[in-house]
Protein backbone atom coordinates (compact mmCIF):
# COMPACT_ATOMS: atom_id res chain seq x y z
CA UNK A 1 0.00 0.00 0.00
CA UNK A 2 3.36 2.37 0.01
CA UNK A 3 2.15 3.31 -3.87
CA UNK A 4 -1.19 4.25 -3.59
CA UNK A 5 -2.08 5.60 -7.16
CA UNK A 6 -0.02 2.58 -8.54
CA UNK A 7 -2.20 0.08 -6.54
CA UNK A 8 -5.10 1.52 -7.80
CA UNK A 9 -4.24 0.80 -11.24
CA UNK A 10 -3.27 -2.39 -10.79
CA UNK A 11 -6.70 -2.85 -9.05
CA UNK A 12 -8.11 -4.73 -12.08
CA UNK A 13 -4.76 -6.77 -12.43
CA UNK A 14 -5.19 -8.03 -8.19
CA UNK A 15 -9.20 -8.24 -8.83
CA UNK A 16 -9.65 -5.82 -6.06
CA UNK A 17 -9.84 -2.62 -5.21
CA UNK A 18 -8.90 -0.33 -2.85
CA UNK A 19 -10.87 -0.23 0.45
CA UNK A 20 -11.99 3.54 1.95
CA UNK A 21 -13.37 3.40 6.03
CA UNK A 22 -16.84 4.22 5.77
CA UNK A 23 -18.64 6.87 8.05
CA UNK A 24 -16.93 9.01 10.85
CA UNK A 25 -19.93 11.22 11.75
CA UNK A 26 -22.49 8.26 12.27
CA UNK A 27 -19.97 6.47 14.25
CA UNK A 28 -19.56 9.42 16.50
CA UNK A 29 -23.07 10.31 16.72
CA UNK A 30 -23.32 6.47 18.01
CA UNK A 31 -20.79 7.32 20.63
CA UNK A 32 -22.64 10.39 22.12
CA UNK A 33 -22.07 13.18 20.07
CA UNK A 34 -24.89 15.88 19.74
CA UNK A 35 -24.79 19.35 19.16
CA UNK A 36 -21.00 19.88 18.77
CA UNK A 37 -18.49 19.85 16.94
CA UNK A 38 -17.32 16.51 15.31
CA UNK A 39 -13.66 17.66 15.27
CA UNK A 40 -13.69 19.14 18.68
CA UNK A 41 -13.56 15.52 19.69
CA UNK A 42 -10.16 15.31 18.03
CA UNK A 43 -8.65 17.53 21.20
CA UNK A 44 -11.78 15.84 23.75
CA UNK A 45 -12.26 12.19 23.21
CA UNK A 46 -9.17 11.48 21.05
CA UNK A 47 -9.53 7.93 22.53
CA UNK A 48 -12.87 7.58 21.15
CA UNK A 49 -11.44 9.04 17.64
CA UNK A 50 -8.85 6.35 17.73
CA UNK A 51 -11.14 3.78 18.35
CA UNK A 52 -13.02 4.46 15.78
CA UNK A 53 -10.20 4.16 13.04
CA UNK A 54 -9.52 1.28 14.67
CA UNK A 55 -12.31 -0.84 14.29
CA UNK A 56 -11.96 -0.05 10.18
CA UNK A 57 -8.64 -1.03 10.07
CA UNK A 58 -9.39 -3.63 12.05
CA UNK A 59 -11.85 -4.26 9.13
CA UNK A 60 -9.94 -4.64 6.59
CA UNK A 61 -10.14 -0.61 5.61
CA UNK A 62 -6.43 0.12 3.35
CA UNK A 63 -7.49 3.98 4.12
CA UNK A 64 -8.89 6.19 6.90
CA UNK A 65 -10.02 9.54 6.62
CA UNK A 66 -8.89 11.44 9.16
CA UNK A 67 -12.01 13.18 11.14
CA UNK A 68 -10.91 16.80 9.66
CA UNK A 69 -13.78 16.99 7.30
CA UNK A 70 -15.19 20.41 8.76
CA UNK A 71 -11.75 21.54 10.35
CA UNK A 72 -11.09 24.44 7.83
CA UNK A 73 -10.72 28.11 8.87
CA UNK A 74 -13.90 29.19 7.97
CA UNK A 75 -16.06 26.68 9.52
CA UNK A 76 -14.11 26.29 12.82
CA UNK A 77 -14.53 30.31 12.70
CA UNK A 78 -18.15 30.00 12.61
CA UNK A 79 -17.85 27.45 15.68
CA UNK A 80 -15.31 29.95 17.68
CA UNK A 81 -12.99 27.64 17.44
CA UNK A 82 -10.55 29.44 14.83
CA UNK A 83 -7.66 29.73 17.34
CA UNK A 84 -7.36 26.25 17.43
CA UNK A 85 -7.52 25.18 13.63
CA UNK A 86 -3.92 23.82 13.66
CA UNK A 87 -3.96 21.98 17.31
CA UNK A 88 -7.50 19.90 15.68
CA UNK A 89 -6.03 18.94 12.57
CA UNK A 90 -2.71 17.74 14.01
CA UNK A 91 -4.83 15.61 16.86
CA UNK A 92 -6.72 14.00 14.09
CA UNK A 93 -3.72 12.95 12.29
CA UNK A 94 -2.04 11.91 15.54
CA UNK A 95 -4.94 9.81 16.36
CA UNK A 96 -5.48 8.10 13.03
CA UNK A 97 -2.05 7.14 12.35
CA UNK A 98 -1.95 5.34 16.26
CA UNK A 99 -4.94 3.52 14.89
CA UNK A 100 -3.28 2.52 11.50
CA UNK A 101 0.00 1.40 12.93
CA UNK A 102 1.38 0.92 9.45
CA UNK A 103 -1.47 -1.24 8.21
CA UNK A 104 -3.72 1.49 6.44
CA UNK A 105 -2.67 4.45 4.96
CA UNK A 106 -4.12 7.85 6.14
CA UNK A 107 -5.83 10.38 4.23
CA UNK A 108 -6.24 14.41 5.37
CA UNK A 109 -10.16 15.23 4.75
CA UNK A 110 -11.38 17.74 3.20
CA UNK A 111 -15.25 19.22 2.93
CA UNK A 112 -16.90 22.22 1.70
CA UNK A 113 -15.68 25.61 3.56
CA UNK A 114 -19.41 26.21 3.49
CA UNK A 115 -18.73 29.41 1.59
CA UNK A 116 -20.79 30.65 -1.67
CA UNK A 117 -18.46 30.76 -4.34
CA UNK A 118 -19.10 33.76 -7.00
CA UNK A 119 -20.92 34.63 -8.86
CA UNK A 120 -23.93 33.45 -6.02
CA UNK A 121 -21.93 34.85 -3.62
CA UNK A 122 -18.66 36.41 -2.56
CA UNK A 123 -16.32 33.80 -1.84
CA UNK A 124 -13.78 33.57 -4.56
CA UNK A 125 -11.46 30.85 -5.86
CA UNK A 126 -8.58 32.47 -4.88
CA UNK A 127 -9.73 32.71 -1.33
CA UNK A 128 -11.17 29.20 -1.42
CA UNK A 129 -7.46 28.36 -2.88
CA UNK A 130 -5.52 29.70 0.52
CA UNK A 131 -8.31 28.30 2.75
CA UNK A 132 -7.67 24.13 1.34
CA UNK A 133 -3.81 25.02 1.23
CA UNK A 134 -3.28 26.49 4.59
CA UNK A 135 -5.25 23.04 5.64
CA UNK A 136 -3.05 21.11 3.92
CA UNK A 137 -0.12 22.20 4.90
CA UNK A 138 -1.22 21.55 8.30
CA UNK A 139 -1.79 18.33 7.53
CA UNK A 140 0.54 17.15 5.32
CA UNK A 141 3.14 18.39 8.51
CA UNK A 142 1.51 15.74 10.57
CA UNK A 143 2.10 13.23 8.03
CA UNK A 144 -0.53 11.95 6.32
CA UNK A 145 -0.38 9.85 3.44
CA UNK A 146 -2.77 11.59 1.03
CA UNK A 147 -5.43 14.00 0.84
CA UNK A 148 -9.05 13.25 0.07
CA UNK A 149 -11.90 15.96 -0.98
CA UNK A 150 -15.80 14.68 -0.08
CA UNK A 151 -18.87 15.88 -0.41
CA UNK A 152 -18.29 18.55 -2.61
CA UNK A 153 -20.99 20.29 -5.18
CA UNK A 154 -19.55 23.16 -6.94
CA UNK A 155 -16.75 22.46 -9.18
CA UNK A 156 -15.06 25.60 -8.84
CA UNK A 157 -14.53 25.34 -5.34
CA UNK A 158 -13.32 21.70 -5.23
CA UNK A 159 -11.07 22.98 -8.05
CA UNK A 160 -9.85 25.56 -5.99
CA UNK A 161 -9.63 22.72 -3.22
CA UNK A 162 -7.12 20.80 -5.54
CA UNK A 163 -5.23 23.34 -7.01
CA UNK A 164 -4.42 24.32 -2.78
CA UNK A 165 -3.71 21.03 -1.96
CA UNK A 166 -1.37 20.83 -4.76
CA UNK A 167 0.49 23.88 -3.82
CA UNK A 168 0.68 22.53 -0.36
CA UNK A 169 2.30 19.38 -1.40
CA UNK A 170 2.89 18.45 -4.58
CA UNK A 171 3.59 15.21 -4.02
CA UNK A 172 0.85 13.97 -1.76
CA UNK A 173 -1.68 12.35 -4.15
CA UNK A 174 -5.35 13.90 -4.20
CA UNK A 175 -8.29 12.21 -4.72
CA UNK A 176 -11.23 13.96 -5.37
CA UNK A 177 -15.28 13.36 -5.05
CA UNK A 178 -17.96 15.22 -5.56
CA UNK A 179 -22.15 14.51 -4.48
CA UNK A 180 -24.60 13.67 -7.22
CA UNK A 181 -27.74 13.16 -7.12
CA UNK A 182 -30.23 11.29 -9.93
CA UNK A 183 -32.59 13.02 -12.15
CA UNK A 184 -34.77 12.85 -15.15
CA UNK A 185 -31.72 14.07 -16.87
CA UNK A 186 -28.90 11.98 -15.56
CA UNK A 187 -26.83 12.51 -12.24
CA UNK A 188 -25.89 16.44 -10.97
CA UNK A 189 -24.28 17.83 -7.98
CA UNK A 190 -26.88 20.36 -6.37
CA UNK A 191 -25.09 22.88 -8.07
CA UNK A 192 -25.85 21.44 -11.57
CA UNK A 193 -22.20 19.92 -11.75
CA UNK A 194 -22.47 16.89 -14.34
CA UNK A 195 -19.99 13.76 -13.76
CA UNK A 196 -18.46 14.86 -17.26
CA UNK A 197 -18.36 18.41 -16.17
CA UNK A 198 -16.47 16.76 -13.05
CA UNK A 199 -14.12 14.57 -14.34
CA UNK A 200 -12.68 17.15 -16.89
CA UNK A 201 -12.23 19.99 -14.54
CA UNK A 202 -11.54 17.81 -11.33
CA UNK A 203 -8.09 16.35 -13.79
CA UNK A 204 -7.68 19.62 -15.18
CA UNK A 205 -6.86 21.18 -11.22
CA UNK A 206 -4.57 18.11 -10.39
CA UNK A 207 -6.69 15.20 -9.21
CA UNK A 208 -5.11 12.20 -9.21
CA UNK A 209 -8.24 10.23 -8.42
CA UNK A 210 -11.81 11.06 -8.86
CA UNK A 211 -14.93 9.96 -8.05
CA UNK A 212 -18.29 10.13 -6.03
CA UNK A 213 -19.64 9.77 -2.51
CA UNK A 214 -22.60 10.49 -0.30
CA UNK A 215 -26.47 11.39 -1.14
CA UNK A 216 -26.65 8.24 -3.09
CA UNK A 217 -27.31 4.46 -2.61
CA UNK A 218 -25.04 1.78 -3.53
CA UNK A 219 -27.45 0.58 -5.90
CA UNK A 220 -27.29 4.14 -7.96
CA UNK A 221 -23.38 3.96 -7.12
CA UNK A 222 -22.69 1.26 -9.28
CA UNK A 223 -24.13 2.73 -12.54
CA UNK A 224 -22.09 6.40 -11.45
CA UNK A 225 -19.23 4.45 -11.16
CA UNK A 226 -19.48 3.30 -14.83
CA UNK A 227 -20.24 6.52 -15.91
CA UNK A 228 -17.18 7.97 -14.38
CA UNK A 229 -14.90 4.89 -15.56
CA UNK A 230 -16.36 5.97 -19.20
CA UNK A 231 -15.31 9.23 -18.79
CA UNK A 232 -11.48 8.44 -17.76
CA UNK A 233 -8.52 6.70 -17.45
CA UNK A 234 -7.94 7.95 -13.94
CA UNK A 235 -8.40 6.08 -11.03
CA UNK A 236 -12.15 5.88 -9.83
CA UNK A 237 -13.73 5.74 -6.77
CA UNK A 238 -17.03 5.21 -5.36
CA UNK A 239 -18.29 5.80 -1.90
CA UNK A 240 -22.09 5.42 -1.60
CA UNK A 241 -24.54 6.41 1.38
CA UNK A 242 -25.92 2.81 3.45
CA UNK A 243 -29.65 4.08 1.24
CA UNK A 244 -32.39 6.72 2.14
CA UNK A 245 -32.14 7.78 5.90
CA UNK A 246 -35.38 7.47 7.57
CA UNK A 247 -36.86 8.29 10.92
CA UNK A 248 -37.41 5.38 13.51
CA UNK A 249 -38.48 5.58 17.39
CA UNK A 250 -36.35 9.85 16.94
CA UNK A 251 -33.70 7.83 15.39
CA UNK A 252 -32.28 7.74 12.04
CA UNK A 253 -32.33 4.63 10.32
CA UNK A 254 -30.35 3.25 6.94
CA UNK A 255 -32.10 1.26 4.38
CA UNK A 256 -29.01 -1.13 3.60
CA UNK A 257 -27.69 -3.80 6.43
CA UNK A 258 -23.78 -4.39 5.98
CA UNK A 259 -24.33 -7.48 4.04
CA UNK A 260 -26.98 -5.93 1.84
CA UNK A 261 -24.74 -3.13 1.06
CA UNK A 262 -21.64 -5.28 0.93
CA UNK A 263 -23.99 -7.60 -1.91
CA UNK A 264 -23.23 -4.46 -4.30
CA UNK A 265 -19.33 -4.13 -3.59
CA UNK A 266 -18.30 -6.28 -6.99
CA UNK A 267 -20.65 -4.59 -9.05
CA UNK A 268 -19.41 -1.14 -8.25
CA UNK A 269 -15.64 -2.87 -8.73
CA UNK A 270 -16.70 -4.30 -11.96
CA UNK A 271 -18.28 -0.88 -13.01
CA UNK A 272 -14.87 0.37 -13.01
CA UNK A 273 -14.73 2.24 -9.38
CA UNK A 274 -11.05 1.12 -7.96
CA UNK A 275 -11.59 2.01 -4.86
CA UNK A 276 -15.26 1.85 -2.59
CA UNK A 277 -15.65 2.68 0.54
CA UNK A 278 -18.89 3.35 1.98
CA UNK A 279 -20.52 7.47 3.08
CA UNK A 280 -23.40 7.72 5.58
CA UNK A 281 -24.98 5.48 8.14
CA UNK A 282 -22.15 3.04 7.63
CA UNK A 283 -20.26 1.34 9.93
CA UNK A 284 -16.92 -0.91 10.16
CA UNK A 285 -19.08 -4.30 9.40
CA UNK A 286 -19.57 -2.54 6.09
CA UNK A 287 -16.46 -2.19 5.57
CA UNK A 288 -15.52 -6.05 6.57
CA UNK A 289 -19.06 -7.16 4.61
CA UNK A 290 -17.22 -5.49 1.64
CA UNK A 291 -13.78 -6.90 2.07
CA UNK A 292 -15.36 -10.79 2.54
CA UNK A 293 -16.65 -10.19 -1.38
CA UNK A 294 -12.95 -10.21 -2.84
CA UNK A 295 -10.33 -12.74 -3.00
CA UNK A 296 -7.33 -12.49 0.13
CA UNK A 297 -4.50 -9.44 -0.84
Amino acid sequence: MKDLLERLKNARQLGRPVFWDGAMGTQLIAQGLSGKVPELWNLEKPQTIETIHKAYVDAGADVIQVNTFGANRPKLKAAGLEDRLVEINRSAVEAAKKAAGGKALVAGDFGPTGEMMAPMGNFTPEQAEQIYREQARILADAGVDLFSLETMFDLAEISAAVRGLKKAAPKIPVVAQMTFKKTGRGFFTMMGVSPAQAVEGLLAAGADVVGANCSIGPEKMVELAGIFRSLTKAPVIAQANAGEPKLEGGKEVYEYSPEQYAGFAPEMFSAGADAIGACCGSSPEFIRQMVSKFPNK
